[in-house]
């Protein structure tokens, strides 16, 4: 197993208290929005500069549903070419009413030639809402390639849909005029797909002759085709594709097999290929809970406390390996799952929330540089000096901070769901730049146009 090197970069925060909301002359950022937990809404605002500071008018998205905040939660949400999608789940097993909204972001691209302009002059508009009783409950929001790709735990599948369809189903459509639904999974369902071709669908089973067991599904020209492989231990929560490789987490380490495209090998001949995180103090294995990917690189957290750590995997290698990044993180902290981004000065970067739900006033944000000497080997990454973030309000999953990099790759916006605010930090010397209060619990957040 490879270990990183880590270094320590110090670094100065300094933070600017946005102006007042009503002082909204200026530049145009981006276009942000955030999910707020105390009414289960979708928020927006145009993010906009000038000389007093950063600004944000915030709004609420016309005719998006009026969802029961006691019984119903929004989930994760995706976006591709102006479209987003935002899972709804219930906390009845779906006899309320789940499913997912389609939005349109109203932010358009105006190419011009090498880069391109955004006209920002519609407001969102909800495209399409599919919430009934018949949606499965989906916890998992997905986007691989163009399509979108929902988790319908309760009725053992998954539907996939893409910007394209939404956007031309129209509100009176049906749900399945705008996606389509696949057999595959069970219970807590995590998905790892390859577009149009073929998606690896896990069993949260812990014990049982289905613990471990991951559901190949056909997609397009493969729709008739099936079968299931084993992991060697169950729990299974967590999966993705990358360079020909499906990944899955379940309860010990991290398992590996090479995609097939054509849906037709022999279950008994598929090799499920296991790497091992090691083992807690208590002697169980470590494992994560989610993944995300870079290019070639397949990134994940695992540990808590002195065992908590970043850890890479270079998919592209024919017998992957797992390098590791010790993250310091205190004894009541939980690591998040990083957020990659490719920033313009310091390269690409992960970025992990150290969050308590004991002691929120002591949030951080951990950054890695996964590449400071630009040779596409993560091997040498390393962290600067974590950031002092706002409040946490975690309650399940929940109240967590996220993080997204604004166009251009120079600033990252972030949500503190406890303190109701929305920061901007600066990726050159990682201070905070910008402080803008929101109503309610800010937690999940999305830019339009992303930055990459």
């Amino acid at each position: 197993m490879k270990r990183f090197l880590i270094t320590f970069v110090a670094i100065a925060v300094t933070c600017a208290v946005a102006a007042p909301v009503h002082a909204q002359s200026g530049r145009t950022l981006a276009r942000l929005f955030w999910q707020n937990e105390d009414d289960a809404t979708v928020r927006w605002a145009d993010l906009t500069k000038n000389s007093e500071g950063y600004h944000l008018d915030e709004k609420q998205i016309e005719s998006f549903p009026d969802l029961n905040d006691d019984e119903q939660s929004l989930v994760q949400m995706q976006a591709d070419q102006g479209v987003m999608i935002v899972g709804v789940h219930d906390d009845a097993k779906g006899t309320i009413g789940s499913g997912w909204v389609g939005i349109d972001a109203g932010v358009k691209e105006i190419p011009h030639g090498d880069h391109s302009h955004w006209n920002y002059a519609s407001p969102p508009s909800v495209l399409h809402t599919a919430i009934d009783t018949d949606q499965g409950n989906p916890a998992h929001v997905y986007r691989y390639g163009r399509s979108f790709v929902l988790a319908n735990d309760q009725k053992n599948g998954f539907t996939i849909a893409s910007s394209a369809a939404i956007g031309s189903s129209g509100s009176s459509k049906t749900p399945g005029q705008a996606a389509t639904f696949y057999k595959g999974g069970n219970g807590h369902i995590t998905l790892a797909v390859v577009e149009d071709t073929v998606a690896y669908a896990t069993w949260i089973a812990f014990a049982g002759e289905d613990a471990g067991r991951v559901d190949v599904v056909g997609l397009g020209p493969n729709r008739d085709r099936s079968y299931h492989i084993q992991c060697p231990s169950g729990g299974l929560h967590g999966a993705t594709v990358n360079s020909g490789k499906a990944f899955f987490a379940p309860a010990d380490g991290v398992c590996w097999v090479t995609v097939d495209a054509e849906v037709d090998d022999d279950p008994e001949s598929v090799a499920v290929h296991h790497l091992s995180l090691g083992k807690d103090a208590d002697d169980k294995p470590l494992r994560t809970g989610a993944f995300t990917n870079l290019g070639k690189h397949v990134l994940f957290t695992a540990g808590k406390t002195d065992q908590a750590k970043l850890c890479v995997i270079d998919a592209s290698a024919s017998s992957p390996e797992i390098c590791e990044l010790a993250v310091p993180v205190e004894a009541d902290q939980s690591l998040g799952t990083p957020i990659v981004i490719r920033s313009a000065k310091s390269g690409p970067l992960a970025l992990m929330f150290a969050e308590s739900s004991e002691s929120p006033d002591s949030d951080q944000l951990w950054i890695a540089r996964l590449d400071p000497n630009g040779d596409k080997d993560f091997s040498d990454a390393a962290l600067v000096s974590p950031i002092d973030v706002g409040l946490g309000k975690i309650s399940g999953h929940a109240g967590h901070h996220d993080a997204v990099m604004l166009p251009g790759g120079r600033q990252l916006a972030l949500t503190n769901p406890g303190d109701g605010s929305i920061w901007i930090v600066s990726l050159s010397d990682y201070s905070v730049v910008g402080k803008v209060p929101v109503e309610g619990t800010p937690a999940r957040l999305m830019v339009i146009p992303s930055a990459g």
